[in-house]
């Protein structure tokens, strides 16, 4: 090979590495919560939050959801995804009926952070919910950003977080 084509194909071979280096990296969809009446709990992510629903299906008996999230062939699910800003279908709350869901009462093992604006108002409306709620705290990020936050715990234990960058 002569040095010419080499130099010609370096700069596509670096677009060609680059590229596949981009699209192995992960990717989060979505995050799903399992709650035990949708419409109350959208009553949170869209009324009071800002989510909007994207689509609500009732589950099919043979869905690949009772498998994933261990739910009896009994019970009966509804699934609802939800635009999240400009994110379409990034947040997503599962309805379990028939089938009792945990207790989450204890240590949380997970949490759901959320970017929001005007969150001094949405910590006033989640606490006209009276749901838990954590106190409201300013802190910074590792660039040097202040933000607010606040945490609360769904009707279903499901522990939020939601933060406003200042």
């Amino acid at each position: 090979m002569s040095l010419s084509l080499a130099k010609q194909l370096i700069p596509f071979l670096l677009l060609l590495i680059l590229s596949l280096g981009a699209n192995a990296s992960p990717e989060l969809k979505r995050i799903n919560l399992l709650v035990s009446d949708l419409d109350r709990s959208l009553e949170i992510y869209e009324g009071v939050i800002g989510m909007e629903v994207f689509e609500i299906k009732i589950s099919k008996a043979d869905s690949y959801a009772y498998e994933v999230f261990n739910v009896p062939s009994g019970a009966r699910l509804r699934f609802a995804s939800l635009n999240v800003g400009s994110e379409k279908r990034a947040f997503a709350l599962t309805e379990v009926t028939k089938a009792g869901l945990p207790s989450q009462d204890g240590i949380k093992m997970a949490t759901a952070v959320i970017k929001i604006n005007n969150l001094k108002e949405i910590y006033n409306q989640i606490n006209d919910l009276e749901l838990k709620t954590t106190r409201i705290d300013e802190d910074t990020t590792p660039e040097g950003r202040t933000f607010l936050e606040f945490s609360f715990v769904d009707y279903d234990g499901n522990l939020i977080v939601l933060y406003e960058l200042k």
